[in-house]
């Protein structure tokens, strides 16, 4: 286990320069007029936690390491992780084309000037780092995963000069962790801007982070389009102290930026981290997933011919994952409770050539069929059986009319020819004629409901359970979440691991894990340990099994009483090392993520 945490631990020089004393909250006091701007024009925020979940992990964690892993969720990992699909193409090919996309953009050099060198690389990928930006990864069976190497923090001169300060913009929190991840500034995420800011202008780019009002709730505290003075006199100047997260370039003028929907605003053409984009490149045979993610993937260990549900599967990394480590062969239900969602899993499987997946809508908390229900699925634009495959797009759409329906009705009770439509069919058809056909009547896609599915139907079942996402990086907010959030967190994930104890067949494993799309994670005990210690002690024939690869690091173990005298109980002694804690502290420098795997034994005990 160790030397494989060793052969993964990537490069963190520059996260590592980072370890200095967080800097005070930028809501603390307005800056004295000698501060040095440096100070001030820098990316050093500090997470802002409601005090009772702050106690909470310290009390999990220790003040000393929650103080690091709050540091360290406010930076994006220092390395994007890419899986690569090898039923369609080869790792070294991938590294090929990857390596002339990244020379033909330049950002090749932008990885090899890194602030602060490191003379002594501690492991074959950070050595390797040293002169590639892309490395294939050491874990026996993770070959075909790749790391490419990002950068930063770097230091940005926005060109401040004594009573002249730069053309500013600041953007809402969302937009801002976007950025932080290698996205542009789009219209929407655009709050404020200084005046006379016109397109082809360079300007800084600074957060807005919620504050806490005197209503007790959170708000950024400004309306949209509000104009920036730069100077101590505006209101703003101390909210935006150590929150600048780069430079760009305006696409379009200040009138411009308020006056439109969409579009780029800004072009980020220096930025405080920098991680390449993977949008819109070798579609199908590479796919961007969380290194945590791919080992969720591998602990299911799925086998060929097996049938395999993915529960919560939007937006299909892992059920794609799972498909290639079972060569496509068997088969996979995907379920997701969002009718865009299933179809975005539907689009990634055709993407990757992927047969083996079907999948449904379905909510999981309703995952196992009721008894007195039919064995027969309910349709929704198709009465045919959803193997997954290419859908055909539309160039138009059919819209009924609400008059030849109503006269179609009374055809139908006469002729009795054809299937009566009901008042909602009218409504739903007055409703497209009034808004139009909507994105998915316009992309055809067909998504297929379900009633739920056997007890005992499936091989292996893998729940990646909606959670609260404080394991987020890069993560700029925290304080919305109290106490009582995070326990309805784990309610609801226990109503979800009822169903899906149900739905495996005895013999088989459930894999848990607290991640449900590209960015969502948690480091709350309450949705990770807690939840073993539920599973273990309500159901007598589960037990924990060991994973392969194992990265991550032990589970916690004790407990937690909370004010209220509810006592959360986490694990044992001897179980801490049957489970994968991912801390975003760690040298790993992953999201925050949690794998427990469960054999099924006899349920009759």
């Amino acid at each position: 286990m160790k030397k494989a945490r060793d052969l993964l631990k990537p490069t963190r020089r520059a996260f590592l320069s980072l370890a200095r004393p967080p800097s005070p909250s930028p809501t603390a006091v307005p800056l004295p007029p000698q501060m040095d701007p440096s100070e001030r024009y820098c990316y050093n925020p500090r997470l802002q936690w409601n005090p009772e979940v702050e106690d909470y992990f310290i009390k999990a964690y220790g003040a000393d390491n929650f103080s690091r892993i709050s540091h360290a969720l406010t930076r994006p990992s220092t390395y994007s992780c890419i899986r690569v699909n090898t039923l369609k193409t080869t790792t070294d090919a991938v590294v090929q084309k990857l390596k002339a996309i990244m020379k033909e953009t330049g950002f090749e050099d932008c990885t090899m000037a890194e602030d602060g060198p490191n003379d002594n690389p501690t492991n074959e990928l950070e050595d390797s780092l040293q002169n590639s930006p892309i490395a294939k990864c050491q874990i026996p069976g993770l070959e075909y995963v790749l790391f490419v190497k990002g950068s930063g923090p770097h230091s940005i001169d926005y060109g401040v000069a004594p009573g002249a300060p730069p053309k500013e913009v600041i953007v809402s929190r969302k937009c801002a962790e976007a950025v932080l991840r290698g996205a542009q500034v789009f219209v929407p995420g655009v709050m404020a801007c200084s005046a006379h800011v016109e397109k082809g202008d360079a300007v800084a780019v600074s957060v807005a982070i919620e504050q806490h009002g005197p209503d007790g709730g959170w708000a950024i505290g400004m309306t949209r389009g509000t104009v920036l003075q730069g100077l101590q006199t505006d209101p703003y100047y101390s909210e935006r102290y150590g929150l600048y997260i780069g430079q760009g370039i305006t696409k379009m003028s200040r009138a411009g930026i308020f006056r439109v929907s969409e579009g780029i605003a800004v072009d980020m053409n220096n930025r405080v981290f920098k991680l390449p984009s993977f949008h819109d490149v070798l579609e199908g045979e590479i796919f961007l997933q969380n290194l945590p993610s791919i080992v969720a993937a591998h602990a299911l260990d799925p086998q060929k011919g097996e049938r395999i549900l993915d529960m919560c599967a939007a937006p299909g990394g892992k059920t794609t994952a799972i498909a290639i480590l079972m060569k496509d062969e068997g088969e996979i239900v995907a379920a997701d409770r969002s009718h865009n969602k299933v179809l975005d899993i539907q689009k990634l499987a055709a993407e990757m050539s992927l047969t083996c997946i079907t999948t449904y809508k379905l909510d999981a908390l309703k995952a196992v069929r009721r008894r007195n229900e039919s064995n027969d699925n309910v349709t929704v634009q198709s009465s045919e059986p959803l193997r997954f495959h290419e859908e055909k797009t539309f160039s138009t759409v059919q819209v009924l009319n609400p008059e030849k329906v109503r006269n179609e009705i009374v055809s139908n009770e006469k002729e009795n020819e054809r299937t009566y439509v009901s008042k909602a069919d009218i409504r739903k058809s007055n409703r497209r004629m009034r808004n139009g056909p909507g994105r998915n009547q316009c992309l055809g896609g067909r998504v297929e409901n379900s009633k739920g599915f056997d007890p005992d139907s499936f091989d292996r079942v893998l729940l990646d359970a909606p959670c609260s996402a404080l394991g987020l990086r890069p993560r700029l907010f925290a304080g919305e979440e109290t106490v009582g959030s995070l326990r309805n967190h784990a309610k609801y994930q226990r109503r979800m691991f009822d169903q899906a104890v149900k739905l495996v067949r005895p013999g088989g494993v459930i894999v848990y894990s607290t991640f449900v799309s590209k960015i969502q994670c948690t480091i709350n005990p309450g949705e990770n340990e807690a939840l073993v210690r539920y599973a273990l002690d309500t159901y007598k024939f589960l037990s924990l099994a060991q994973q392969h690869p194992r990265i991550g690091g032990p589970g916690l173990i004790g407990g937690y009483e909370f004010p209220d005298g509810y006592v959360e109980e986490w694990l044992r002694p001897g179980e801490e090392e049957l489970v994968q804690r991912f801390d975003p502290s760690s040298p790993l420098d992953t999201i925050g993520f949690f794998i427990a795997k469960f054999v099924v034994g006899p349920k009759n005990i």
